[in-house]
């Protein structure tokens, strides 16, 4: 519902808007504090986790949620982080989580690349 909403606002133009509208829908929802969660480490990104009773699927649309909000290299990072989280607890592999994770993994090479150009 959470992904729904956020693509539905986002094809609207008000990017900004849609981020904050999902962000205050995970805290009302969930008191899950998106802010903090992106600010974690791996190994505090795990345990925040485990306060909740997220699931593989939920986790996999957690990081599929953060990849379409924001291509920084905090969400996209974080999804990927996701992603591999699920790789660790699942017990099956899967096709379409691995093409999640190259499609980030470039995404986060051409967020490097034009970082690179702004910087000089």
């Amino acid at each position: 519902r959470l992904l729904a909403n956020f693509l539905n606002g986002n094809s609207a133009g008000n990017s900004i808007e849609a981020v904050d509208l999902v962000t205050n829908e995970f805290k009302n929802e969930f008191d899950f504090d998106l802010p903090l969660f992106l600010s974690f480490s791996n190994d505090e990104m795990k345990k925040y986790l485990s306060n909740f009773k997220f699931n593989e699927q939920h986790l996999e649309k957690l990081a599929d949620l953060l990849a379409e909000m924001n291509t920084s290299k905090i969400y996209l990072t974080r999804a990927l982080e996701l992603l591999d989280l699920v790789d660790e607890i699942s017990n099956s592999f899967s096709f379409e989580r691995n093409n999640k994770k190259i499609k980030i993994q470039q995404l986060l090479k051409n967020e490097v690349a034009s970082q690179a150009r702004n910087d000089k």
